[in-house]
């Protein structure tokens, strides 16, 4: 099933962008969260980490080895001239009719010895128990660790999202003062005609015209750049993307604020970096476990077969010494680390203060997160407060625009104070777009972060 979303979201990624079709907020994280090489990342770390998972399972199955070696000399190894003594006739009287007689050996030239040992863990101290869940605990990092970087990529999109959104509502502004100097500018045309002003109210507005032009250069850059990064953030940096604002750029009523006003710490009880200070905890307290564990005795039972073939051998060597021999013995092993014993002490003693750092983060951590909270949702009420702010500025402006527009079609204000009148007008305009910007911006964190 998991497959199956993941292909509907790439394919309806790839159609919405292939002919340069706009996103919306909720398109950019679903593309991110398909594309984004950052979570792609995590995603490998965490079968790195299941990896890691099986393979300290099988430490708990017999260990296995086989070793061979062989030889061939260039010369008999045991070789040899003398008289038999008298000796032998005491070893075996068989042997006292040679006593004295001379003998030559010349025997061994090749062996070879085939081993194959298996040796089962009985007991290890905790050693091996531990190491299962130390690493099924690094398991569970690297899927908080995949949330975590989820999120972060999250309010960067939301960020980058709403600064576009900011740019182009500044861009549509631009495009309503520009029609406002243009009707400006056909209006002086026709009082220089009359003769009712001079040639630099007309350039006043066509310096004007220019500013607004500069303007409308420096958002088009900001913009680009903007969309290239996003494009970037959700792995569509191949593809020319846009944003779509719709009815998601109305600001609607907040819900909660004032309810969460007071209220410390409950929201961060399912935050991913508590949870990952939790288990950092935990693994510091494994980690005295396995320090405990390397003072213990470990104990281990197994077999081992063997083959050994020698080569070189007489004819009458062979008929004493087997040539070929195939054995098999049990094994016990108990090993009692005595010398770990004088610096183990201070190890423990090295984790336990590990744990105390840890539990001190921890408590610093929900710290930063109650103020990260708070942070957040007071910004999300100072933004709805400035929309109000910015609304009554940009209701003033244009009143004044239209009062001075009126008066200087009447001959009873000069050109400057139109310009001026505009220009008020204008930056009244942007507070506003950037205010709105800043509330889908402030809301959509403040939602992320308190979830």
């Amino acid at each position: 099933m998991k497959k199956l979303f993941l292909i509907t979201v790439i394919g309806f990624c790839l159609t919405a962008t292939a002919s340069g079709q706009t996103l919306t907020l909720s398109q950019c994280l679903d593309s991110a969260r398909a594309h984004n090489r950052t979570l792609q990342n995590a995603a490998l770390a965490i079968e790195q980490a299941n990896l890691q998972v099986s393979e300290a399972r099988t430490k708990y199955f017999p260990q296995i080895s086989a070793n061979v070696m062989a030889f061939h000399a260039f010369d008999k190894l045991v070789k040899g001239d003398g008289v038999i003594p008298p000796e032998v006739a005491a070893i075996s009287p068989a042997l006292a009719d040679y006593v004295g007689q001379p003998y030559t050996v010349r025997e061994l030239s090749s062996a070879y010895t085939a081993t194959l040992t298996a040796m089962q863990p009985i007991y290890t101290g905790g050693q091996l128990r531990t190491a299962n869940r130390l690493a099924a605990l690094q398991r569970d990092v690297e899927e908080l660790k995949l949330h975590l970087q989820e999120h972060e990529l999250e309010q960067k999109i939301i960020e980058n999202y709403w600064q576009i959104a900011a740019v182009k509502y500044n861009l549509t502004t631009l495009d309503a003062a520009d029609r406002q100097v243009a009707e400006v500018h056909r209006q002086v045309e026709q009082f220089l005609s009359a003769g009712m002003c001079t040639d630099n109210d007309l350039l006043r507005v066509k310096l004007r015209q220019q500013e607004l032009a500069s303007q409308r250069l420096r958002l088009d850059n900001a913009k680009h750049v903007l969309l290239l990064l996003l494009a970037q953030q959700i792995g569509l940096a191949d593809k020319k993307i846009d944003i779509e604002l719709g009815e998601s750029s109305r600001v609607q009523e907040v819900q909660g604020v004032q309810e969460v006003q007071g209220v410390q710490g409950f929201e961060s009880s399912n935050r991913e970096e508590l949870s990952l200070a939790n288990k950092a905890i935990e693994a510091a307290k494994l980690q005295v476990k396995i320090e405990r564990a390397k003072l213990m005795p470990t104990v281990g039972v197994g077999l081992i077969g063997y083959n050994t073939g020698l080569g070189g051998l007489s004819s009458r060597a062979r008929s004493i010494v087997k040539d070929n021999m195939l054995n098999a013995m049990v094994a016990a092993t108990v090993s009692v680390p005595i010398s770990n014993w004088w610096g183990g002490s201070k190890a423990i003693k090295r984790r336990q203060l590990e744990v105390r750092r840890q539990q001190n983060n921890l408590l610093d951590l929900q710290e930063q997160i109650n103020v990260d909270i708070e942070s957040a949702r007071a910004d999300l009420s100072q933004a709805t407060k400035q929309i109000e702010i910015a609304q009554a500025s940009v209701d003033q402006a244009t009143e004044n625009l239209r009062i001075t527009t009126l008066q200087y079609r009447a001959g009873t204000a000069p050109l400057t104070d139109l310009l001026d009148a505009e220009t008020l007008h204008r930056q009244a305009q942007n507070s506003l777009n950037n205010a709105r910007a800043d509330y889908q911006r402030s809301k959509a964190i403040y939602q992320l972060k308190s979830r």
